[in-house]
């Protein structure tokens, strides 16, 4: 299954996305995935390959990230990315599809599933949690992030002014994060989280929460995983998400 890729109206910037279809998926909703910081579309492919033939799987570039337009007043809050996703479902004609979010994306999709509880019908939540203290895990990529971006083919992979606003945060002692447990504790669809075992991003005390204040969530383990579980365990990940969407189905 071979992705293409094309371009779609965001909240005011245009947003790359990536596309893995095949002709088996049916009239089943589809996959649309978020990214984590610093990453992009092409991070879900080893989750597209391992749902081919169930469904379409759309991934998109973040503003800022990527192949999508950066912000010119670098506005990279949670609320702009679901601005984006709300926009960017019009465009691409999808009514309802599966949410999944890994780390930042994570976070972005706990947004959207409650903001857009009548278009989100069933949400997929991969290593992010939705407290606004930042875990060991989440404080070791902001440091790594504020150290500014890395290079893909001599341009930087996703805008520096996003390291620029991470250095000040650091430096000022308040680290940015929404609040979402409010939209955690209102989601109304099945909701799957799935951590690594090893994660200093979402630790099993904090897993435990989410699962005690939000009853349609369940949450599984991938053993040996860290957080980057999304790169590093993609049959296990894929096996979770795959049971996943036949049960609820």
């Amino acid at each position: 299954m071979l992705p293409t890729d094309g371009h779609v109206a965001g909240n005011g910037l245009r947003l790359r996305y990536v596309e893995w279809t095949s002709a088996a998926v049916g009239t089943t909703s589809p996959l649309v995935c978020l990214h984590g910081i610093g990453g992009s579309a092409e991070d879900w492919g080893s989750l597209a390959r391992a749902l081919e033939g169930t469904r379409r799987v759309i991934a998109l570039d973040a503003r800022g990230h990527g192949g999508s337009e950066w912000s010119a007043e670098a506005a990279y809050s949670t609320d702009h990315h679901f601005a984006d996703l709300a926009c960017a479902l019009d465009e691409l004609g999808i009514d309802r599809c599966v949410l999944a979010g890994y780390s930042m994306g994570g976070g972005v999709a706990i947004l959207s599933a409650h903001a857009l509880a009548e278009r989100v019908t069933q949400l997929v939540v991969v290593d992010a949690y939705p407290g606004p203290e930042m875990t060991e895990g989440s404080r070791r990529i902001a440091q790594f992030i504020a150290r500014g971006p890395w290079l893909d083919a001599g341009r930087p992979r996703f805008d520096p002014a996003i390291s620029a606003a991470f250095a000040r945060d650091l430096e000022g002692g308040a680290p940015r994060r929404m609040d979402l447990w409010p939209h955690w504790d209102a989601l109304e669809c099945p909701t799957l989280v799935v951590r690594g075992e090893q994660s200093r991003v979402l630790p099993e005390p904090t897993a435990r929460a989410m699962e005690v204040r939000q009853p349609r969530a369940r949450t599984a383990t991938i053993e040996g995983a860290t957080h980057n579980l999304l790169f590093e365990h993609p049959d296990p990940l894929g096996a979770e998400v795959r049971a996943f969407l036949r049960d609820v189905a």
